[in-house]
């Protein structure tokens, strides 16, 4: 009686009873999965993770190292091909490789020796060469001792190269034994401007000497001074030739 009447209830009653099935199984599902998703599970989950990523950046770290490390070798072996390259290119030509270095070394020395060369050349050092019955107003002769640039016919020192010169000229003056009174000294120093036929002066000096109490004195004169090339430069004496013991003249490029 009891079954007949449970099959045979209302369609409200057998709904309640599906219902209550369905809960009954979803209820144990959901506790079944909270029990197998522990907090020990979760946390082995995690360092899994994090051991799987730092064993990633490992591989990362290596790899970009490796490709470092071939950069910089082929790097270092393009440079040591160009290098032998350019050796061997060097001594391609025709002579021998010593032909080729004493080329170079002339080529990489040669300026400095032309700077030299040409100081050289420029600097004059003359010593005074006395004449007999010279009168006063005349150009003074000189003796070339250091440089080659001393013209003998126009008795001046010929510039060779544009440029700063110092020039400078200087005397040694005496009594005579006769000579009593004051005796004065005049010199000048004339440039000859290439092309012209016209002295410039450039320097002036003019001196005395009491004779016979004051038997030497000094007379010196010297200048900077901007010159060209082909410039004739000469020591002009105006008064006092005889007083002159000895004397120097001496131009260099500064």
């Amino acid at each position: 009686m009891y079954q007949q009447e449970t099959a045979f209830s209302g369609p409200d009653t057998w709904r309640e009873t599906m219902e209550q099935k369905l809960m009954g199984h979803t209820g144990a599902a959901c506790e079944d999965a909270v029990v197998d998703m522990s907090p020990d599970k979760s946390v082995l989950i995690l360092l899994k993770h994090c051991r799987d990523m730092k064993q990633q950046e490992t591989r990362l770290r290596l790899i970009t190292l490796f490709l470092l490390l071939g950069c910089t070798a082929l790097f270092i072996f393009t440079l040591c091909a160009n290098s032998r390259q350019h050796g061997n290119s060097g001594f391609s030509g025709q002579g021998n490789p010593a032909e080729h270095s004493l080329a170079y070394s002339k080529q990489e020395c040669s300026p400095t020796e032309t700077a030299q060369n040409e100081f050289q050349s420029v600097r004059n050092d003359l010593r005074s060469v006395f004449e007999n019955n010279v009168d006063d107003k005349t150009y003074m002769k000189w003796q070339s001792v250091i440089g080659e640039n001393y013209s003998e016919k126009d008795r001046a020192v010929v510039i060779p190269v544009t440029g700063f010169y110092f020039v400078y000229v200087r005397f040694a003056l005496r009594c005579h034994d006769d000579d009593e009174g004051f005796k004065t000294f005049s010199v000048q120093l004339h440039r000859l401007p290439f092309g012209y036929n016209d002295n410039v002066s450039l320097a002036d000096s003019r001196d005395s000497i009491k004779c016979p109490s004051e038997r030497y004195r000094t007379v010196f004169v010297g200048q900077l001074f901007e010159l060209e090339e082909e410039d004739q430069v000469k020591v002009s004496l105006r008064e006092g030739y005889k007083l002159i013991a000895s004397s120097s003249f001496g131009i260099f490029r500064v």
